[in-house]
């Protein structure tokens, strides 16, 4: 993928003006026409260079240009560089203007414990999105003033040792900064160890002062199979460095604080086995796939959190604005407390949910880190929140599947939205996903089409998945719209026939679904993305790369949207060499098998038993499953299914058979942009660019002039196969 540039100006206003106001403009849709209250200011305390700096502020201006471009208030974010100065001096600057009540920062614990006191004691609202210690929850335990949008280190603490448990991990090191964070681990890591059946062999507290030689050989002098570090990235790298001088053997595990860039530049080749838990954006909301669209990159650790407390700045606003004599503490109180229809993250929903509280509306917000939910204690910050496993591989971070911090439901947000639903101009689009965001395949990639689409469009967008199903069933039978929409996409074989009903009820509303069937309506449009000669093209890379004569694939299910990869994947390999032997594994018989990562990883164990050693993964949500029993031994490599997936290990997944699901999507909003729908069936193909496989830039050395060489070869075959394939 192209990266798109950051957001303009943005790099420069942080460097060099963080003095400055950056003003822009946020939406407060359905205001009536009234006395204009001046701008929403807000406080910034956060660092915008150097190791500490992974809270993203660059996609807190995207944020607010977002919703600006909708219209309405205006909201300056008043930023303070807490890199280049003093953070109590800024906090007492930020908590002395009368035109500034809420600040978001600071983002570290030492920094909190000099800058709460003062905004707080000021009266404003303090909402730091960093700040994880477990110690803050009692220091503040009373100060309804100060919110968190990251959880207490308990849950990480606990989250680290579970992990080391499954690894097979018996004893470790554990190292901790002498600062309230690293106090934290360094309290609750012996009874959370003691829980996981691992042995702490011995702890130091360190400071940046203390000699790292000394600390590393005393670790060697623990045998431990795993360092555990609380540190942050400074820190981090010179630890790395003296266990690397003293020749220890294990492996260097980090906590969030130590995830950075500065880690990657610093240690470069170094790096590369480090591992780690951050906390992750909430992946049902799709923010990571929106950040990387926008900025090239994934976000880091804290960018989604801090987005967050922008959200809570902006609807504590907006509920002052409606209940002016409320008090800060319980207008926020309010806002995370609303059970009426759910709002999602992003600008286009945010820019609703702030217009519904300015009407006295409750809506419940969620957020792009998960549900912002809370408990009697704000400093605890959020009930629920999402950790990663991550190692570095190939010089970048990879992550393994999401986790939450406890149980939660997922959910998009509502169909339509109160007090103004459906009264705009703008075409309304629906969006119907087979499994909620979050599979970094199918469904993801729809929606970096979707997102992508509403970067250059104007409309309203509305996402459900097939867990709506009985809800799209009733509406469309009935027709009872509360905000009708001009078109919906349905992405799946699993929607056919509720699709052929839904375009059948309504004639008047368009239809573009993903490999269904051609309704011959002259309402819908259907797409088929052929993936016959892509996956040609891998079994010919699966048999090159071989070293036991053995290659595989586990897919969800023996479905018809499944058969034209297995069967270009065994007509590759047999074109290349016929000896290799192709063995296929299904998760499940129907599209449920297409989301059970455990299932599927059980199956990629068994092909690994059976010699396999190269595998093709099909199975959807569940190649994370196939992804984390293959990190296991490292000696199988793996090729992806519908986007790249190399991040998701970019040692083993050496290539992936691509749908340009994105593209597909982006074109259908913009065809019905342009008046240019068309019905019948899109049939994309190797031949056409609709499909492909993209080589994976630790593997390209070799393989990349692969899918040239035998371009023509595949798609002969494919054409061939297209012959007598039923549609």
């Amino acid at each position: 993928m192209t990266a798109r540039p950051s957001f303009p100006g943005i790099a420069l206003i942080l460097i060099l003006t963080f003095f400055c106001m950056v003003t822009l403009g946020v939406y407060f849709a359905g205001c009536t026409a009234a006395a204009d209250p001046g701008p929403v200011r807000i406080g910034v305390l956060l660092p915008g260079s150097g190791p500490l700096a992974m809270h993203s502020p660059d996609a807190l201006a995207w944020a607010a240009d977002a919703m600006s471009r909708q219209g309405g208030r205006t909201i300056e974010l008043v930023y303070r560089d807490t890199s280049t100065g003093n953070a109590s001096a800024y906090a007492e600057e930020l908590a002395g203007r009368d035109d500034i009540d809420i600040i978001i920062g600071p983002a570290t614990s030492a920094e909190l414990v000099q800058a709460a006191p003062i905004v707080t004691g000021r009266g404003k609202l303090l909402i730091s999105s960093s700040v994880t210690t477990g110690l803050v929850t009692a220091e503040f335990k009373d100060n309804d003033l100060f919110w968190r949008t990251c959880p207490a280190d308990g849950r990480q603490v606990e989250a680290v040792f579970r992990l080391l448990r499954e690894d097979g991990v018996k004893t470790v090191s554990l190292v901790t900064a002498s600062t309230p964070y690293g106090e934290t681990f360094a309290r609750l890591a012996p009874a959370a160890a003691a829980m996981n059946g691992v042995r702490i062999a011995g702890a130091v507290s360190l400071n940046a002062s203390d000699n790292f030689t000394e600390i590393a050989a005393r670790i060697g002098e623990e045998e431990p199979e795993v360092v555990v570090a609380a540190v942050y990235p400074e820190e981090a790298v010179r630890l790395s460095d003296a266990l690397s001088a003293a020749g220890s053997p294990a492996g260097l595990f980090l906590t969030d604080a130590g995830r950075s860039p500065y880690l990657l530049a610093s240690l470069g080749q170094r790096a590369e086995g480090i591992r780690g838990t951050s906390l992750s954006p909430d992946p049902s909301t799709g923010y990571a796939v929106a950040y990387e669209e926008i900025f090239g990159e994934a976000p880091p650790p804290f960018a989604a959190q801090t987005y967050d407390a922008l959200l809570l700045a902006v609807y504590t606003a907006a509920r002052q604005e409606a209940v002016p004599a409320e008090p800060l503490a319980k207008s926020l109180r309010w806002v995370v407390s609303g059970d009426g229809t759910a709002k999602g993250w992003d600008p286009q929903e945010a820019s609703e949910a702030a217009a519904m509280i300015r009407t006295g509306a409750h809506p419940a917000v969620t957020g792009a880190s998960g549900p912002l939910r809370f408990s009697e204690t704000p400093s605890a910050g959020p009930i629920v929140g999402y950790y990663t496993r991550w190692g570095v591989e190939g010089g970048a971070f990879s992550e393994g599947t999401p986790i939450p911090s406890a149980d939660v439901s997922v959910a998009l947000p509502g169909l339509s939205y109160d007090p103004a639903a459906g009264t705009g101009d703008e075409p309304v689009i629906w969006m119907v996903y087979p499994l909620a965001k979050g599979d970094r395949s199918f469904a993801d990639s729809a929606y970096r089409g979707l997102f992508r689409a509403q970067e250059s469009f104007d409309f309203t967008k509305r996402e459900c998945s097939y867990d709506d199903l009985a809800l799209l069933d009733a509406v469309f039978s009935a027709g009872n719209f509360t905000e009708k929409p001009d078109l919906v996409i349905t992405e799946g074989f699993q929607f056919t026939d509720a699709s052929r009903a839904w375009a059948e009820k309504n004639p008047d509303i368009r239809f573009f679904t993903l490999e269904q069937a051609d309704f011959a309506l002259p309402n819908a449009c259907d797409v088929v993305m052929v993936p016959y000669g892509a996956s040609y093209l891998a079994g010919v890379m699966a048999t090159d790369m071989t070293e036991t004569g053995r290659i595989g694939a586990v897919a969800g299910a023996p479905v018809s949207v499944i058969d034209p990869f297995v069967e270009g994947f065994r007509a590759g390999a047999k074109a290349h060499d016929a000896s290799v032997n192709v063995t296929v594994a299904y998760v499940g018989e129907s599209f449920e098998g297409f989301g059970m990562p455990e299932r599927a990883g059980e199956l990629a164990r068994g092909l690994r038993a059976e010699g396999v050693d190269v595998i093709l993964m099909i199975a959807g949500s569940g190649n994370t499953g196939i992804v984390d029993a293959v990190r296991e031994t490292g000696d199988v490599y793996l090729i992806g299914e519908d986007t790249d997936q190399s991040y998701l290990a970019p040692n083993l997944v050496a290539a992936s058979v691509v749908k340009r699901i994105d593209a597909i999507v982006h074109h259908a909003v913009e065809n019905e942009i342009d008046g240019t729908f068309t019905p019948g069936q899109e049939v994309w193909t190797l031949e056409n660019g609709g499909t492909g496989l993209f080589v994976s830039p630790g593997f390209d050395e070799r393989y990349a002039t692969l899918p040239v060489e035998w371009r023509e070869r595949a798609i002969a075959a494919e054409n061939d196969y297209l012959k007598t394939a039923v549609l």
